[in-house]
């Protein structure tokens, strides 16, 4: 009776952070929002009364309806709900502190710290610890700074991949909550759905700049466009015909990890794709044929000039002028070139 009676109060506990956690979210979302001019509406439904967002944010991108959840919930909810609310021209953004949580990669989502209610509502600065990614792409070669994620040397192709702010080529700054609100609201934060290159029934959801946006679309092409993910689907009930333990294990130093949800947020990059060569497409400078038709007198005085070895005198990739083409210090174009393509 007494374990029954701790059991039942522990799970009171539970319900109330969960509640004075969503309550905090709700409070900061809306300040945030108003903070930086935009409308908030705590507890918003739609005229149909069919559904109700935690927080509905709108702003020149569209409407953004927050879903503090750090509740359990499954995943077949995460996608009627996002769905009913999308087929109102709403994009949901949930919100979990759970890294196990059913709703990662199921719809829009990030994730935060594990902070109790009072200090999700306080002022203090709350980071984005999941969900928001930014694009780096790398030509693999010998001298890249990233090993080749293939066979761990260097394959010669394009890698093109989705990284957490701390594990970018340089570092980026996470991206605070607060920053979120406004900026997933006015378009300069976007959701994405990547499809996995040779899998497309599995794909990632993230929240990334609209220049990365932009680039990433640009890298794939229109010729190259991939085909539409799949829903994942729910895990399948297995019986092992296993007699149940019944004894009753309350206040048992077992130092067993009862949560067998696999962990769903990941630091390694998400959303590999590899391409055999890099696409003329995405160069800056266009790679064309260049000569360089000068005489001997004009090729020593290039070197002269870039103070380089005479053999390093190339042609510019976009306009054919002498540069320093080779060697160490070299360049791809002229400066000239260089600037235009910026």
């Amino acid at each position: 009776m007494e374990a029954a009676e701790a059991d039942w109060s522990k799970k009171i506990r539970t319900y109330t952070c969960h509640t004075w956690s969503t309550k905090g979210s709700k409070e900061r979302i809306a300040r945030a929002a108003r903070r930086h001019g935009l409308s908030a509406q705590i507890e918003a439904r739609s005229t149909d009364g069919k559904i109700r967002n935690d927080v509905l944010v709108s702003g020149s991108a569209g409407h953004i309806g927050w879903e503090a959840q750090y509740s359990p919930i499954t995943a077949s909810t995460v996608r009627r709900r996002s769905t009913a609310a999308a087929d109102r021209g709403i994009m949901p953004l949930w919100v979990t502190n759970d890294d196990r949580a059913a709703l990662i990669d199921r719809a829009p989502w990030v994730r935060v710290d594990d902070l109790p209610g009072r200090a999700i509502a306080s002022e203090r600065a709350m980071l984005v610890r999941g969900g928001v990614r930014h694009l780096q792409d790398w030509a693999c070669t010998p001298t890249a700074q990233r090993p080749c994620p293939l066979n761990g040397s260097s394959c010669g192709g394009l890698h093109v991949a989705w990284s957490l702010p701390a594990l970018c080529l340089p570092p980026k700054p996470h991206t605070g909550f607060d920053a979120l609100v406004a900026a997933s609201a006015e378009g300069d934060y976007v959701p994405m759905k990547i499809p996995a290159q040779h899998n497309p029934r599995a794909s990632t959801r993230l929240w990334a700049p609209a220049a990365d946006r932009d680039r990433w679309r640009n890298i794939i092409g229109e010729d190259e466009k991939l085909p539409d993910a799949e829903p994942p689907t729910q895990a399948s009930l297995t019986f092992t015909e296993e007699d149940l333990d019944s004894t009753c294990r309350y206040g048992e130093d077992t130092r067993v990890f009862d949560d067998r949800r696999p962990r769903r947020d990941h630091a390694d990059a998400s959303g590999l794709h590899t391409f055999p060569e890099v696409p003329q497409r995405i160069f800056r400078i266009p790679r064309q044929p260049q000569r360089l038709n000068v005489s001997p007198e004009q090729r020593a005085e290039a070197s002269r000039r870039f103070a380089c070895r005479i053999w390093h005198v190339g042609p510019c990739a976009g306009c054919g002028t002498p540069i320093h083409r080779y060697g160490p210090g070299s360049a791809h174009a002229c400066a000239t070139c260089r600037r235009r393509a910026r």
